[in-house]
């Protein structure tokens, strides 16, 4: 289970328009190991969706571009692949869970018809034994197998994004992407989807990156996790390492804005100020601006990553030699320094 399966190196993708250049994700690197889970944290506009669409290909014609870096699957550099080798590739080795299932399915074809697609593109069967394998695909996922004849308007949000993991799941991929699959459903089905998530995984071995703004399906999901801050990744470690022992300021701030069952609060601790703005990033530490454990060091330099212990890493001045300890009284106040 040690050997990766994925490994991204430096990568940095664009969207470009005559208006702005929108710099999504700037040289994160990662490794996932065969049959583990990373879970991929942040808050919207992180950069998280934007590196899983990098990894399948599907960035936006004309407008997205990879402007740097390499995306290993098992050796093999998937961005000097051509359009049809990776359609040979997405489906078969890698797919992918999105958001919204209701834009993920074709309403005027029946669910059983976009299950057994899939199965015929990637193996050599007939049409009666795609449409076969199709229901069992459903009856897998806990949808009565009978149902295949049905569209997608005819089923529940919790049943479509389950048909959608059906589908992905269909030519028992090596990698699965699943980009925050329950955000849409409430916690009943939500916390269903997830435990079943989790045995298909168990069963099939398949590893898996999980795109979520829950922590909490973050704890109970996953091996490792990474924490994208302004196309960043700004810490990295595992599951126990990340909520055990937090380092970057941004990453104690997501913990500090989840409820908790212990203290009664009046209002919930909210992180100071805006996202960054992807199409004007500082010079400096993205998070600077809105960082309450920053110094004037911050203002004037892009930190670099410091090795907390091993297998866990933070991007941030605090864990250098040189770091004064002395915060700013109000990080509005130099806000624009060293640009």
């Amino acid at each position: 289970m040690s050997e990766n399966i994925l490994s991204i190196k430096d990568l940095v993708i664009h969207y470009e328009t005559q208006e702005e250049v929108v710099e999504a994700v700037n040289k994160i690197n990662l490794d996932l190991n065969k049959g583990e889970i990373l879970g991929l944290v942040g808050e919207t506009g992180a950069g998280k969706t934007t590196t899983a669409l990098g990894i399948m290909g599907l960035l936006p014609p004309k407008v997205g571009h990879v402007i740097q870096g390499n995306i290993f699957l098992e050796g093999e550099d998937l961005l000097k692949k051509s359009q049809r080798e990776m359609r040979s590739i997405r489906g078969k080795k890698i797919s992918m869970i999105f958001q919204d299932p209701m834009t993920a399915l074709n309403p005027v074809k029946t669910v059983g018809d976009q299950i057994a697609e899939v199965i015929r593109l990637h193996e050599r069967c007939s049409k009666a034994e795609a449409l076969k394998k199709a229901q069992d695909m459903l009856a897998m996922v806990g949808i009565v197998p009978e149902r295949y004849k049905e569209y997608p308007h005819q089923f529940s949000g919790g049943m479509k994004q389950r048909i959608v993991i059906a589908i992905a799941l269909a030519c028992e991929p090596e990698l699965l992407i699943a980009d925050e699959p329950t955000t849409a459903l409430d916690v009943t089905i939500q916390a269903q989807i997830l435990d079943m998530m989790r045995k298909l995984q168990k069963d099939k071995g398949t590893s898996m990156i999980l795109i979520t703004h829950d922590l909490g399906v973050v704890a109970e999901m996953c091996d490792h996790c990474a924490v994208m801050y302004g196309g960043e990744i700004v810490e990295y470690g595992t599951v126990e390492q990340i909520f055990d022992n937090p380092k970057h300021p941004y990453t104690k701030a997501l913990y500090r804005s989840i409820p908790s069952l212990d203290q009664d609060v009046e209002r919930l601790h909210v992180i100071p100020g805006m996202v960054s703005d992807p199409s004007n990033l500082p010079t400096y530490c993205t998070f600077y601006d809105r960082c309450e454990e920053c110094n004037e060091e911050c203002g004037k330099h892009d930190p670099w990553i410091v090795d907390i212990e091993p297998g866990h890493w933070a991007k941030c001045f605090r864990y250098t030699p040189e770091w004064s300890g002395t915060p700013v009284a109000d990080p509005a106040d130099t806000k624009g320094e060293g640009k």
